[in-house]
């Protein structure tokens, strides 16, 4: 009989083998790469199944349910799981989350599409496990370094990111429940992408006083942009007050507050200076998100106040017009960055991120004043997915591959 070592040995080996992939070299490697990949498959598979091509799929709440789902815990996600596992210990001066652990969440996300198309014979429980252990495991990985920063100044991002990971802890949660939580799949999942949007309007002004500052430098002008405070606390505030108001089946409310968040979003512009760099592609990109923000509150508040507006045009500006720019561009930032590489200057990159501004502005106009429904709904998905496509081909699989300048982890260019 052979001795168990001896067998536990090649699977050790293999292993150990799989963790020295560059891949794993630091977390947001994976998860970028996941970002972009569903993001190229999501909505053209949606399409086809609108298009009558492919079955519908079993899940709570219907196809609707399934689709917002799998952008939020799918793709949305994976995005915020890359950028956590390498931002929080950038911004808290800590050490780099392990490999392993970076193994661990990433097999959890990629067994829970599996378990979606498991649903009509497994049930929801196995979904509920495996998301909300990701989204617990998650937080419960980020917490002690940010709280033992010694600033205290990454604790008001703590409090989104905890937000957000137990808000869908509880979705999966209540799926297995049937419906204790929420009254319906569609409320929880709107309260997670208004969370996300949260998320964006913390973490904006970290990445763009960075860009912004070392564009005006290089425009021979003083590097003087601030993301000053009480803007981004009062934005966040009413998104905030705004999803409550949601979640609480408040209708008068929430379109009230949808209106004052919008107008704090574009309020956050005031903080932006010299036109001179905001035409250039970085900037311009960062530049385009308290836009998208704003006009997406603007226009859902108007609709829940009656205005002749289809009420998921707001809801799709947001979904992916702010959430598809803002990935977007923390996966050109980030994912060459932390790669070991500067930041791309090639043609292609502002021509993708128009095409995610035109889809987002297709698709809100979808079923809006008129315009006919199915030619937007195919164009704005095709061109949402191919801006990310160009990401793939022209930066994504560059993260599957060893660093150019020979470093190693999680560190910029050398």
């Amino acid at each position: 009989m052979l001795n168990s070592r001896a067998l536990h040995r090649p699977v050790r080996a293999a292993l150990l083998q799989l963790l020295r992939w560059p891949l794993w070299q630091c977390g947001f490697r994976p998860f970028f790469l996941a970002t972009a990949i569903s993001a190229v498959l999501l909505l053209p598979a949606w399409l086809v199944m609108l298009a009558g091509t492919l079955p519908m799929p079993a899940f709570p709440g219907g196809a609707v349910a399934w689709h917002a789902h799998e952008l939020l815990l799918g793709f949305g996600l994976a995005s915020v799981l890359g950028f956590v596992l390498t931002a929080v210990p950038e911004f808290t001066a800590s050490a780099d989350f392990g490999r392993r652990q970076t193994v661990f969440l990433f097999a959890l996300w990629l067994l829970a599409p599996l378990a979606v198309l498991l649903l009509p014979g497994l049930g929801a429980w196995p979904l509920a496990l495996l998301q909300g252990t990701l989204c617990l495991w998650l937080l419960a990985l980020i917490t002690p370094p940010i709280w033992r920063d010694p600033t205290r100044r990454q604790r008001g991002l703590w409090a989104a990111l905890a937000a957000l990971l137990i808000a869908g802890a509880a979705f999966s949660l209540d799926l297995a429940l049937g419906g204790l939580l929420f009254a319906d799949p569609l409320q929880g999942l709107r309260l997670l992408l208004h969370l996300m949007l949260l998320l964006i309007v913390l973490t904006l002004a970290r990445i763009s006083m960075r860009v912004v500052n070392r564009h005006l430098e290089e425009a021979g002008a003083e590097p003087d942009y601030i993301a000053r405070p009480p803007r981004r606390q009062i934005a966040a505030l009413l998104i905030a007050l705004h999803a409550a108001a949601v979640l609480a089946e408040l209708p008068m409310a929430a379109g009230w507050l949808a209106l004052g968040a919008g107008a704090a979003c574009l309020g956050l512009l005031s903080d932006w200076p010299h036109t001179r760099v905001l035409l250039r592609r970085w900037v311009a990109m960062l530049y385009g998100l308290p836009w998208l923000l704003g006009l997406g509150y603007l226009m859902e508040g108007a609709a829940r106040l009656g205005a002749p507006i289809a009420p998921s045009a707001g809801l799709h500006l947001h979904a992916l017009g702010a959430l598809g720019l803002a990935v977007f561009a923390v996966l050109c930032i980030a994912g060459r960055t932390h790669a070991g590489f500067v930041l791309d200057e090639r043609r292609w990159l502002p021509w993708a991120a128009s095409l995610l501004l035109l889809a987002a502005g297709l698709r809100a106009l979808a079923g809006s004043f008129g315009w006919p429904l199915l030619p937007l709904w195919w164009s704005a998905g095709l061109l949402w997915s191919l801006a990310y496509l160009l990401w793939l081909v022209r930066i994504g699989f560059d993260l599957a591959r060893r660093r150019r300048d020979r470093g190693w982890g999680c560190a910029g260019p050398q």
